[in-house]
């Protein structure tokens, strides 16, 4: 017997196995590491989303703020001695909306980068400013607000947003959480080499067994929940963060129901900032905003008394205040009505036949944008202009909202001002574009370029078309007009009376003396013969109706022209 032993090939082999296991349990860590940064950006993205949505929120009651305030400055409301609080006020709203629109853009940029921007500051200086900003607030809640420090003059670096961002959510949570009656002490210290910032309250504490979580992304209090106040809870870890970047390090001491002491500290100097952006030194106060407590309002929707010789306009928003609010603004030179959403809005439109519509975009059951498309889509009511209010406001949004027709876009908060004037402009231009509806003179021309509403001008196109083709027909009328164009004969009115400002009958007849005036000039044919060919069996009643419209019989019309 011969034994024969076969040697597997190298692929084959004990070695290769194993790495082939090696290689299978690789491939699943892969897979199951894709698997759960998968889940991790799924979160990540609805954080996001959570940023921008609580920025758009606050994007409204910044407008019921900073329109009343302009209001108020524009009118001179108030005596002389207030206006210096009242331009504070718009000041730091300003600020809230450079906050609330980097928030907007929180996916394209990384506004709270980890790259800083450090100047050098003289501290005391710096904390009377952020200081400032709070103790209108402290005031107005009775609350003791005190700043001290050990030094008199002291230099420290620091990148300025950063830390006005760490400074107001310590100082605003320390107000916010402490009671009237209460105080809150701010204390800056120089000890060593190191340089802190103390704030302590005689607020509402957290709970021991909560303190623990005081970093983690979204925490609040438990007792908190049934506060009037309102927080996403992220500004802590918001502080952490921004304190890790400067080298620092934050203690916060809390004892429930008496109070709260958050402590930062940082080292003296900036050799500890290497990585850093050396730059000018910032103003203080660019960079603290005043923090006002969220709040209800009473007021009831409402609508202007009706005044038929005003022009009408529709206000659709779906946040009480600021719907009422545009209400008042503008009830006094428009009959106004309201609604909260689009849907509604499509039965009133029907029913109030507005001159305009000012709508915001995100709405519920249906947003502004879908409505401006019903609208501009619809060709009974194409004709009415649209303004779309949101605060959404670059470029990229802008354009999307124009291109589905809307006359205008308006971002929150939005001027008084600009809005009143884009109103009266846009009412104005439909005016001056009914002298292109009413001239036969430019039936030749096509389309505007870039005409975002081509369904009226096809409209009036396709009427003076019909007219023009019955024009020597003394039978033709509105209900054979409105019958050609598949509409009923109160949708043609409403139609042609909004784009022309004449009703269907003297639409009808206006066009025919355009076209008369257009043969005496011509001087062609008798008066006669020319009140026949536009469609007038009794001559001596267009003779009376030419008069009327140009102020001069058919018989001199031509003289006068030729004149």
């Amino acid at each position: 017997s011969i034994q024969i032993v076969i040697t597997p090939p190298a692929w084959a082999s004990v070695w290769a196995m194993a790495g082939y296991a090696i290689l299978l349990v690789l491939v699943m860590v892969i897979i199951f590491r894709i698997i759960i940064l998968h889940r991790q950006k799924k979160v990540s993205d609805e954080k996001t989303r959570f940023f921008i949505n609580t920025a758009h929120d606050i994007r409204t009651p910044l407008t019921l703020i900073k329109a009343p305030l302009e209001e108020v400055i524009e009118n001179r409301m108030v005596k002389e001695q207030a206006l210096p609080h009242i331009n504070m006020a718009l000041k730091n709203v300003n600020a809230l909306l450079q906050l609330a629109t980097n928030l907007i853009n929180f996916e394209r940029v990384d506004v709270y980068s980890s790259t800083l921007y450090v100047s050098e500051y003289e501290l005391n200086s710096y904390m009377d400013n952020v200081c400032a900003t709070f103790r209108k607030y402290a005031e107005m809640k009775h609350v003791r607000f005190v700043y001290e420090s050990n030094f008199d003059y002291l230099n420290v670096w620091f990148d300025s947003d950063k830390m006005g961002s760490i400074l107001k959510n310590i100082l605003s949570n320390a107000l916010k959480y402490t009671p009237e009656g209460g105080s809150v002490h701010i204390y800056a210290c120089e000890e060593g080499n190191s340089w802190s910032i103390e704030v302590k309250d005689t607020g509402i504490g957290i709970p021991s067994c909560e303190q623990k979580k005081l970093f983690r992304n979204c925490f609040r209090g438990s007792n908190v929940i049934n506060l009037k106040v309102t927080g996403s809870g992220i500004g802590l870890m918001l502080v952490y963060k921004l304190v890790k970047l400067h080298k620092g390090r934050i203690q916060i001491q809390s004892t429930e129901h008496e109070g709260t002491c958050v402590q930062v500290t940082f080292p003296k100097g900036n050799s500890h900032l290497h990585k850093a952006k050396f730059i000018s030194p910032k103003t203080p106060n660019e960079c603290s905003e005043t923090i006002v407590p969220d709040g209800t309002s009473g007021l009831s929707m409402e609508t202007s008394q009706v005044n038929g010789s005003l022009q009408r306009i529709l206000i659709v928003e779906d946040n009480d205040d600021l719907r009422n609010y545009l209400i008042d603004m503008f009830k006094t030179s428009y009959n106004v009505q309201s609604c909260p959403n689009g849907k509604e809005a499509l039965v009133i439109i029907r029913e109030f036949n507005p001159n305009l519509v000012i709508s915001d975009i995100m709405m519920p059951e249906m947003g502004g944008d879908e409505l401006c498309s019903a609208i501009k889509g619809d060709l009974e009511i194409s004709h009415i202009p649209v303004i779309l209010l949101t605060a959404l406001g670059d470029e990229k949004n802008m354009l999307e909202g124009l291109e589905i027709g809307a006359d205008a876009y308006i971002t929150k908060p939005f001027s008084v001002g600009i809005l009143k004037a884009t109103v009266k402009n846009i009412l104005a231009n439909r005016t001056l574009l009914r002298q292109v509806y009413n001239s036969i003179e430019d039936r030749e021309q096509t389309l505007p370029v870039n005409c975002t509403n081509t369904l009226d001008w096809k409209f009036i196109a396709s009427v003076k078309e019909c007219i023009e083709n019955n024009m020597g027909n003394s039978d033709f009328n509105v209900d054979i007009l409105s019958s050609q164009h598949h509409m009923s004969r109160t949708s043609f009115f409403n139609k042609l009376k909004a784009l022309t400002g004449y009703a269907p009958a003297d639409y009808i007849r206006m066009i025919r003396l355009q076209h008369a005036a257009q043969l005496l000039k011509q001087g062609e044919h008798t008066v006669t013969e020319i009140a026949d060919m536009v469609g007038f069996s009794d001559a001596k009643y267009f003779r009376e109706v030419f008069k009327k419209y140009y102020n001069v019989s058919p018989s001199k019309f031509n003289k006068k022209s030729e004149n």
